[in-house]
């Protein structure tokens, strides 16, 4: 094979790769992804190099763990934004009074003008996280009060659980799904809620360990970092953050 000929092979053996992928199977190797992280107080990061990935361009903190507040959130929507950054923050939903909780997510966002808010549902234990009624009493309370939905954070069990009991839910329609799925495609297959993903959380140190090979990661950051991609282009983000 002449030097031209293993060439041109090489680069459609790329174009090839390039082309299988798509925002439903594995979007972060795209060209260009829309990259946000989503850290706690506990998450190491290192700001400045986190900016040298061109890729990220957000952060979603949590804020709160229930009703307590996440010691560094404050102080992150300063870093971050220095740096460029678009900035939102989450609750962890907990059990007890929805109604007070959201109320205290509200509030966070308007201590540090954040616009994106959203709700952690971790699972369906009503005895660890916030139960999907109570969950839908928050979302319909920061509706109420912000003017906007929040997104409803939920892994694939509890996308499957609320497509299966909720779907003629008008409030859940509206509601921007950010889903946890760490495998190469997302596996929502049942589009009576959510006929696509806002955002999809694909790393976390449930699939990524120190010195292993990751699906992807960001400068400054460690394994343990939650890292997404955004479903949408870059003024999709920005109406969402601002």
């Amino acid at each position: 094979m002449t030097g031209k000929l293993a060439a041109a092979f090489v680069l459609a053996l790329l174009g090839a790769a390039a082309s299988a992928q798509s925002v439903d199977d594995r979007p972060w190797l795209l060209p260009d992804p829309i990259i946000v992280i989503d850290p706690y107080a506990g998450n190491a990061v290192n700001w400045k190099a986190v900016k040298t990935d061109p890729h990220v361009k957000a952060v979603i903190h949590r804020a709160l763990y229930g009703m307590r507040p996440d010691a560094r959130y404050r102080e992150r929507a300063v870093e971050a934004r220095r740096q460029g950054l678009l900035y939102g923050i989450y609750l962890l939903g907990l059990p007890g009074d929805p109604i007070a909780q959201a109320d205290a997510l509200v509030e966070a966002g308007k201590a540090i003008n954040a616009r994106f808010l959203a709700l952690d549902i971790e699972n369906l234990d009503p005895k660890r996280s916030m139960t999907i009624p109570d969950a839908l009493r928050f979302l319909h309370r920061v509706q109420a009060r912000t003017g906007h939905y929040a997104t409803l954070y939920v892994n694939y069990s509890t996308y499957r659980h609320i497509s299966d009991r909720y779907a003629a839910n008008p409030l859940l329609r509206r509601t921007p799904l950010w889903i946890a799925r760490f495998r190469p495609t997302h596996g929502m297959t049942d589009h009576r809620i959510w006929p696509r993903y806002t955002l999809w959380q694909f790393s976390s140190e449930i699939n990524c360990r120190p010195g292993a090979s990751c699906l992807y990661r960001v400068p400054g950051t460690q394994a343990d970092m939650d890292v997404n991609v955004f479903n949408g282009d870059a003024a999709a983000l920005r109406a969402a953050f601002e």
